[in-house]
């Protein structure tokens, strides 16, 4: 099953440090929530895992990121991602495209996203994909914003601390809430406009022909 992802963000840093950010998978993938990087095979190679907490239980996917190209002069990148769980359950595979833009103040980083799942995260569906993708993007940009801010101290705790499980139902859940609130707003939004639809005119007043007089 096939879910594309295109997102949008601003950050208020120089285009030369979040491209430089950016284009460092290492740095990048202690962002996402339960991902790190375990080796550099090469210098466009690395291989990671990604620690997903189901109930008690917490399932590995350990696969390997390759970045496939890299223009520095337009500051875009495109990386390949596939990863398989240990327990053999599933597979995920992702092209990831980013691009700089420089602003009047700060940067704009644009993302296209084609994530291929099989197995069971396929059973999820591709809507219920997309909103847990949602809520992942917003646990990863607020590490993006505060490792941006101070990456000395972000690099230091990545290299000794553990990737902490990111939970599935926790996620799933807080997915599902934002499309029922989404879905809610629209439905009262929809009975609101048909009530006004439906409402009598207000008839017009009398005209006067009398002159004033």
């Amino acid at each position: 099953m096939a879910v594309k992802i295109e997102k949008t963000f601003r950050v208020d840093q120089p285009t030369d440090k979040v491209w430089a950010f950016l284009s460092d998978p290492r740095k990048v993938g202690a962002c996402v929530p339960g991902a790190e990087i375990t080796e550099q095979v090469d210098e466009r190679t690395y291989k990671g895992a990604i620690k997903v907490k189901v109930g008690p239980s917490v399932t590995d996917y350990k696969g390997e990121v390759q970045i496939v190209r890299l223009d520095q002069a337009l500051h875009e990148i495109e990386i390949l991602g596939k990863g398989q769980d240990v327990r053999g359950k599933g597979s995920a595979s992702m092209k990831m495209t980013g691009k700089v833009h420089a602003l009047d103040s700060g940067s704009e980083v644009t993302s296209i996203s084609e994530l291929n799942v099989v197995g069971i995260l396929a059973q999820m569906g591709s809507r219920v994909i997309s909103e847990v993708s949602n809520v992942m993007f917003e646990q990863f940009l607020n590490n993006f914003r505060k490792q941006l801010q101070s990456p000395d101290a972000a690099i230091g705790e990545t290299s000794t601390a553990t990737a902490k499980p990111i939970s599935a139902v926790g996620v799933a859940f807080s997915a599902l809430k934002a499309t029922f609130t989404r879905h809610s707003s629209s439905e009262e939004a929809k009975a609101d406009l048909a009530k006004s639809d439906s409402a009598p005119p207000v008839p017009d007043k009398p005209k006067d022909d009398s002159g004033g007089k």
